[in-house]
């Protein structure tokens, strides 16, 4: 992994506080930019498009038309043919989880503590 990249490569103090902040650190730089961009294909394009919809994540109509397969795939930990933007990703798995009654349906996610 990258991380593990840069971790081999750092001059580190002994252990101890400072060991722990440079590590920590070392985890909290932002990496390089992906090698290749995310391509928005027409499958990619299509998710965005359903689950941009108002109330996407409840609906079953839109669950049927492949959001249920993604998101079987994602739980299975089959490859993605095409890579998906995480926020997409969440969404996908949301609708799953609201559809399995783990999420609740009309839940709203807290606000980040950022």
């Amino acid at each position: 992994s990258p991380y593990q990249e840069r971790l081999a490569a750092a001059e580190l103090p002994p252990p101890g506080p400072d060991y722990f902040a440079a590590r920590r650190a070392l985890w909290l730089a932002p990496g390089e930019a992906p090698s290749r961009p995310t391509e928005a294909n027409s499958s990619r394009r299509r998710l965005e498009t359903l689950l941009a919809t108002p109330d996407a994540l409840e609906d079953d109509v839109i669950w049927q038309t492949g959001v249920d397969r993604v998101w079987r795939g994602l739980l299975g930990g089959a490859r993605l043919k095409h890579p998906l933007p995480l926020t997409l990703v969440l969404k996908i798995l949301q609708a799953g989880w609201i559809r399995e009654g783990t999420w609740p349906k009309g839940a709203i996610a807290p606000d980040s503590d950022d």
